[in-house]
């Protein structure tokens, strides 16, 4: 009987009709049996309306079947699961669909799925298979492989019963090993993820000791599979190196490989087999590595998509399905890392994505800070009236946690050695009693300076702090001083008003200008001119800060120098 040609098929059935008469033979298709051929390609695809319309189309042009005794027939069990698979698919373009159809619907719930069969359509499961069973059977008794010579729809016809059925993979089943109807890695994957579907047991609670266990353990067990295969097995061999999925996890967890070459697929050829079989983990670390900057680039999509999803970004196995908790927020790191010489504002925007990543977040905004030193664009600046003005981190924080990642962000820069980017980013963040501990500390470590760095830090640090006394104090300027105040710290102010005159002093003596040095010592106030003023001095001298106490043994002895000279000098004067 024939298959009848495209006339009456919906549009996605015709594509299907077309490419099977490609792949297995116009004749095929029009002769005996055709609409098998027809009916496991839309399957293939996923597509039961076009399955559906191909076998309405089939029993409108061939009214003799004779039920399951007819190899070329379509059976009533097959129709009835198709419909059922219809209503579940409804106008998706494929039953494993999850769209809205354009927000005119809400996305269909897992129990309305294939994960979820109804009693009604299980029972047509059993229908098929064992039609399935059977056709097995004649399969195995025909002798010589005359099934394929002169019924060569005969394992189209099993492979659809198999998958409409359950009953195993069609990938495994002996009987269709030389059909080649499974001849790629996609095959593979699709026929082992089809069946493990079927394996939901609805009389077990969801997630349960039943339920969803055995399709759990079907696509560990895929998934322990493509691990042991390899990205070789996978890519292409000429333009492949040693990039294994051990060394790509290695790579994320920051243990540097050997180098290696990008494979041809760009590492798609292995993701996608680890993601079809839930290996995430492992599927985004190899992208990221094995695919170059384009890689790293679509690991970080990929993996800040699923995260936002509320997927568990975790290789699964039967033992353990825990989470990875670093995977993406490395990836982001490292992709918005990649990004920051060029456009710091671009950078941040990466590292925002992990909202829930709090603490992360934090730390990475504040090494994207300090690497690029991009204060002014990521920051802003100062206006005259002490408010800061808004950046690119006020886009995303609030005013004052913006000024907490500033302040967090000074103190990793002191601790890396890096004291005149903890001074800009203190300034920003209005934290001006942290600041003034910081310069007052600096002016006094280099006040008395020895060697050439020291004569260069001890310049540098001046100059700040003039430059930062010349916009953020002189003219009247009070918001520094409220500030302070507000802090209960004022006495960092007089403590930096004190070492900027202290630098003066010493200045003075370096220069010999002995009286000079002398007239600013006495305005100080910091020695006693009488022994009465010695009890007195002695408790001011205890009141100063700490870091004015471990250099004041040089200020006496700086202090008696100097009068030392302008004795010598009166004497000479004297004398002349």
């Amino acid at each position: 009987a024939s298959g009848g040609g495209g006339e009456g098929l919906i549009s996605s059935a015709r594509d299907v009709r077309m490419f099977t008469s490609i792949v297995a033979g116009s004749e095929l298709v029009n002769g005996q049996g055709g609409v098998w051929p027809q009916l496991y390609y839309a399957l293939r695809c996923g597509d039961a309306l076009a399955a559906e319309s191909i076998v309405k189309q089939y029993a409108a042009n061939n009214n003799n079947s004779n039920g399951d005794e007819s190899f070329s027939g379509v059976d009533p069990a097959v129709l009835h699961i198709i419909s059922q698979l219809v209503e579940l698919q409804q106008d998706q373009e494929t039953i494993f669909g999850d769209s809205t159809n354009g927000n005119t619907r809400s996305p269909r719930q897992v129990e309305k799925s294939l994960l979820s069969p109804s009693q009604t359509m299980l029972q047509s499961r059993r229908q098929v298979c064992e039609l399935y069973e059977r056709t097995k059977t004649r399969m195995s008794s025909l002798s010589g492989g005359a099934n394929n010579v002169e019924m060569p729809f005969v394992p189209y016809r099993a492979a659809c019963l198999a998958l409409l059925g359950g009953a195993e993979s069609i990938s495994e089943v002996s009987v269709l090993e030389s059909s080649g109807l499974v001849k790629t890695v996609e095959d593979y994957l699709y026929a082992s993820l089809w069946h493990a579907l079927h394996l939901a047991d609805t009389t077990s609670s969801i997630g349960g000791e039943g339920g969803l266990q055995n399709v759990s353990r079907a696509v560990a067990r895929l998934g322990k599979l493509v691990n042991q295969w390899g990205p070789s097995y996978f890519e292409q061999q000429d333009d492949f190196g040693d990039v294994s999925a051990s060394s790509a996890v290695a790579a994320a967890a920051g243990v540097a490989s050997a180098a290696q070459k990008m494979p041809v697929s760009g590492g798609w050829a292995y993701t996608l087999p680890l993601l079809a079989s839930q290996q995430y983990a492992t599927a985004l670390a190899y992208l990221a590595e094995a695919g170059g900057g384009l890689g790293l680039l679509q690991a970080t999509h990929v993996g800040v998509l699923m995260d936002a999803a509320g997927l568990s970004v975790s290789d699964y196995s039967n033992a353990s399905n825990a989470p990875s908790q670093t995977l993406v927020p490395m990836l982001v790191a490292s992709f918005s890392a990649s990004l920051q010489g060029l456009d710091a504002e671009a950078a941040l925007k990466y590292l925002v994505l992990l909202s829930g990543k709090g603490k992360f977040v934090k730390e990475q905004v504040q090494r994207l800070l300090l690497e690029t030193r991009q204060f002014e664009i990521l920051a802003g600046k100062l206006a005259s009236d002490g408010s800061r003005s808004n950046a690119a981190l006020d886009s995303y924080f609030s005013k004052s946690h913006v000024s907490s990642i500033l302040a967090d962000g000074a103190n990793v820069a002191i601790q890396s050695g890096k004291p005149a980017d903890a001074a800009e980013l203190l300034v920003l963040s209005g934290h001006f009693g942290a600041l003034f501990t910081l310069m007052n500390r600096e002016l006094a470590a280099y006040l008395v300076a020895s060697t050439q760095e020291e004569f260069t830090k001890r310049q540098f640090w001046f100059s700040a702090a003039s430059q930062f006394h010349a916009i953020h104090l002189a003219h009247g300027k009070m918001y520094v001083q409220n500030a302070l105040e507000s802090e209960g710290r004022m006495s960092l102010g007089n403590t930096f008003q004190l070492l900027m005159n202290l630098v003066v002093f010493f200045d003075r003596c370096r220069e010999n200008q002995w009286e000079g040095a002398w007239v600013l010592m006495d305005n100080l106030n910091l020695l006693p001119k009488a022994d009465s003023e010695m009890t007195v001095k002695v408790e001011a001298f205890f009141q100063l800060d700490n870091c004015v106490k471990q250099i004041f043994h040089h200020v006496v002895l700086a202090a008696m120098e100097a009068l030392c000279h302008l004795f010598r000098s009166l004497r000479q004067d004297g004398a002349g």
